[in-house]
């Protein structure tokens, strides 16, 4: 019941009264109200509610904090949504409940927590499965022109082809990835779709073939088509500058590659799993399947072949009629605006074919900044970064024969391809370009190692000719100097280095010891020797001490001993005490 003005007065002045009053005398209040207001206690705050006049709950001191850290709450999601918890289908594996008990089975928990309180928990640190699962952020690429990017995507079709009964739709009950045998039995042959788009401009290519599985042949057949149709209405045609692809065994065998590092195109395979890097063939692959092949059941189509003259007909309807959703133009339409430089034609098939077994060939780059290859000479000075004794991977150029193509990766590590073509010679095998003894001198342009040669000298030397940094080191003259200090990095080293204590050796015991017996010195010899080591001369005394002392010649090894005593002459001639009875 809605409240008159005098109540609604009177509720928002015990509204007011509650708000301010102190410890213990909300009660009274309370009471007082009820009584004025003729209700209880509830229907008193209820009212309050509904005028908007309620003391609003005090939150908890607490409230957020868990009794777990994040580092334990981390731990727990990896049981629950980490890698492993989820299959290929998309089917998540356990509870959380489950992932709760095996974590504090093995210590990885202090204290239990519900599993309601976990789930909270993981949605406010981004550790749910509905997080933790949802696709990564990606970003949008773009293509330059048409042709500058192709896109190329095998699959197999829910249609089969049998002499009996031609082309026909596989029947889903029987057909699915539990029942292949059904399949086999049918045919030993599948029908495979291949699509191709243009990213920029979104065009569809398109074929059907009979084949076992994915191999070399049935790729080669297609790119050959998809290059240059049969068909004068598909208006998309030449050689792309990029192919994006899956690592399909014929994508990535060696004559495919070969044959587009021929054509000058740059193709990779995308990380496996990342099915977004080609997501434009992969939509493509979809409209073909639901638009196309749907019709399929309603009709009768006897060949493969026929197959392929209908979706022809469908391509071309599709590419030039429908309307682009990204860039609002039909996808022919779009593709139209290609210029002359950016079409490259596809060269004859046999030419591609022989492409197909060749590879790079290895040359070196001599003296003169050039290579040899099939009895030519190549100039390679124009190419970036060139050095003298640099091994070139080298192949024909399929547009300009007999030009050449080397093939090399920039700093970036993109596939750079650059025209060589064949040195012009007169009769006698020189260079048409060569210039002529004692007419005119030109000397080759710097290459990097050159001028990082130059740059060496004039730090080292102060001066960047070479013949000048000779004349200075014939004479003795060291890099640097005066300016660098050979041995401050040693002194540094050793001033650093800390002090050992020495360690105490154990003697070793050699039970039959080799004896080796020298020669003795003579009188004279030896004391030519103690003489050195004294640094004076030797007096008459000594002389005579020695010759007393080694009457049959001086050992060499006694020569120390000799010092020593020689040294002690009062302590050796001390009279010995005797015992007198």
């Amino acid at each position: 019941m809605r409240a008159g003005l005098a109540e609604l007065d009177m509720l928002r002045g015990f509204a007011e009264r509650l708000r301010n009053a102190g410890h213990g005398e909300k009660d009274g209040i309370v009471a007082e109200a009820t009584h004025w207001l003729g209700c209880s206690a509830p229907t008193f705050y209820r009212r309050l509610r509904e005028i908007g006049a309620a003391k609003e709950r005090k939150l908890r001191s607490d409230k957020g904090d868990s009794k777990i850290s994040y580092d334990e709450l981390l731990t727990l999601s990896t049981l629950w949504s980490g890698a492993g918890c989820r299959r290929v289908n998309g089917k998540w594996l356990g509870s959380v409940d489950d992932a709760i008990d095996m974590a504090l089975s093995n210590g990885w928990l202090t204290t239990r927590i519900s599993g309601a309180t976990a789930l909270r928990l993981f949605t406010q640190y981004d550790l749910h499965r509905k997080q933790v699962g949802a696709p990564r952020p990606h970003t949008q690429l773009q293509s330059l022109h048409p042709n500058h990017v192709w896109q190329v995507d095998p699959s197999i079709c829910i249609v089969y082809y049998s002499q009996r009964d031609g082309v026909r739709v596989l029947d889903e009950r029987q057909f699915y990835k539990n029942k292949p045998d059904y399949v086999a039995k049918m045919t030993p042959l599948r029908v495979w779709r291949y699509v191709q788009t243009d990213h920029y401009s979104g065009s569809i290519y398109a074929r059907y073939f009979e084949a076992l599985g994915e191999n070399q042949a049935v790729l080669f057949q297609f790119l050959m088509s998809a290059m240059l149709p049969t068909n004068a209405a598909h208006i998309m045609r030449g050689v792309p500058y990029c192919l994006i692809w899956d690592k399909g065994s014929a994508n990535t065998s060696h004559g495919i590659q070969e044959l587009l590092t021929a054509l000058q195109v740059r193709h990779w395979a995308h990380t496996q799993g990342n099915s977004r890097a080609k997501g434009q063939v992969e939509n493509g692959n979809n409209i073909v399947e639901t638009r196309f092949e749907s019709r399929l059941a309603f009709t009768r189509v006897p060949t493969v072949e026929q197959l392929n003259e209908r979706l022809d007909d469908w391509l071309i309807a599709q590419n030039a009629c429908a309307i682009h959703s990204r860039h609002g133009h039909t996808r022919y339409g779009l593709w139209q605006t290609v210029q002359a430089s950016q079409l490259r034609n596809r060269p004859d098939e046999q030419i591609c074919r022989e492409l197909l077994t060749s590879k790079p060939e290895p040359r070196t780059v001599r003296g003169d900044l050039t290579v040899q290859w099939q009895g030519r000479t190549y100039g390679v000075d124009h190419v970036p970064d060139i050095r003298v004794g640099e091994v070139l991977q080298v192949v024909v150029n399929a547009y300009r024969a007999p030009a050449i193509c080397i093939v090399r990766e920039d700093a970036e590590g993109k596939t750079r391809f650059h025209v060589c073509e064949p040195q012009e010679t007169n009769a006698a095998g020189f260079s048409v370009l060569a210039p002529i003894i004692g007419e005119a001198y030109a000397a080759k342009p710097d290459t990097g190692a050159d001028k990082a040669r130059k740059a060496q000298n004039q730090l080292a030397y102060g001066t960047a000719d070479s013949g000048e940094v000779e004349k200075l080191r014939a004479k003795g003259v060291p890099a640097h100097e005066g300016r660098f200090d050979v041995w401050k990095d040693i002194a540094a080293k050793a001033a650093a280095a800390p002090q050992h204590i020495a360690r105490r050796g154990t003697d070793l015991h050699v039970p039959n010891p080799v004896q080796v017996e020298l020669k003795p010195l003579s009188l004279v010899e030896a004391l030519r020797a103690l003489r050195e080591w004294l640094g004076r001369p030797i007096s008459s005394p000594e002389r005579e001490l020695v010759a007393e002392w080694y009457p049959q010649g001086v050992p060499e090894t006694d020569l120390g001993e000799i010092v020593n005593r020689l040294s002690q002459p009062a302590q050796e001639e001390r009279p010995r005490l005797a015992l007198v009875r």
